[in-house]
């Protein structure tokens, strides 16, 4: 167990300078003692797109169990999936160091974690998502928590007038996919095609792709199309990275993208779950039904 008492100053820790953050581990107990007479609540908040947290409960002038808000099920099980986070932090002090314990995490994602995974942080004036260092997260049994296993992230927070972003991964919302399908459709070429098949039950766009030069699409007969889908597990942020990359190499003026447009159609649904994505859910849709396993016969 994790507590405020413990002394966490590691003499062997080395400041990576990479990481746009304080490390917890390079303060003195002076400036813990310090902060320890500071009455500032830490403000937290998952009030926008993507974001999820359930509860916040204080232990300690430092330390916090945080809970996962579950997705939506179908059969209204209260303990559905509970592994996306995505959360904000601020009205904190200068060189703070907190305990932020992820309680409620699926025990099926864990492992994640076991094989060196960390989640990532940003703030409004470093806005780049990076990974927290693995010396500052911490997968473990907890006595106070009943012996479950909980996730424990260790941070120091450097800038008061800052405010802090924590995800389980690099998110990537709807609205960051529709200004990209936005910028590349501007670009007005002619071996890429905008539709729109359909809205989501929350009225979202679900678009279609279609990339391949126009003689290779008008050919008579047979063609040879390689379909692609993103996004049925809304938590599964790093598809649309991979798929906007693809789109890009498919889109640009390489000769083996040309090779490609010439002799395949591409069809490519950026996001199959709009809507979960949107509300941060892990792997359902709002109504609770994974898409994934949800097909018409």
């Amino acid at each position: 167990m994790l507590r405020q008492e413990s002394t966490i100053i590691n003499e062997d820790v080395q400041e990576d300078k990479k990481y746009p953050f304080v490390s917890p581990f390079l303060l003195n107990d002076n400036t813990l003692e310090a902060n320890k007479k500071k009455s500032n609540e830490l403000i937290f908040n998952y009030d926008f797109e993507s974001g999820n947290l359930g509860s916040v409960h204080k232990y300690s002038y430092n330390e916090y169990d945080l809970y996962i808000k579950p997705d939506p099920s179908e059969n209204h099980n209260k303990q559905g999936h509970r592994v996306w986070f995505y959360f904000q932090i601020k009205n904190t002090a200068r060189n703070q160091r907190v305990i932020l314990n992820i309680v409620n995490l699926s025990k099926t994602k864990m492992a994640l974690y076991q094989q060196g995974a960390t989640p990532v942080v940003k703030s409004d004036k470093r806005p780049e998502w990076v990974r927290l260092p693995k010396d500052t997260v911490f997968l473990h049994r907890s006595l106070r928590h009943k012996r479950n296993y909980i996730l424990s992230i260790t941070f120091c927070f450097d800038d008061p007038n800052d405010t802090y972003y924590f995800a389980f991964a690099f998110p990537y919302t709807y609205t960051q996919l529709q200004d990209y399908l936005k910028k590349i459709e501007d670009k007005k070429l002619s071996y890429l095609n905008r539709t729109l098949i359909g809205y989501s039950i929350e009225k979202r766009r679900l678009d279609l792709l279609t990339i391949s030069n126009t003689e290779n699409i008008n050919k008579s007969g047979k063609k040879k199309i390689v379909f692609i889908t993103s996004r049925v597990h809304p938590a599964e942020s790093p598809s649309s990275y991979v798929c906007e990359g693809l789109i890009n190499f498919l889109i640009s003026h390489d000769p083996i993208a040309k090779k490609l447009r010439d002799n395949l159609v591409f069809k490519i649904i950026p996001c199959l779950n709009p809507d979960g994505v949107y509300h941060g859910n892990y792997r359902t849709c709002p109504l609770g039904y994974d898409l994934n396993k949800s097909w018409l016969k």
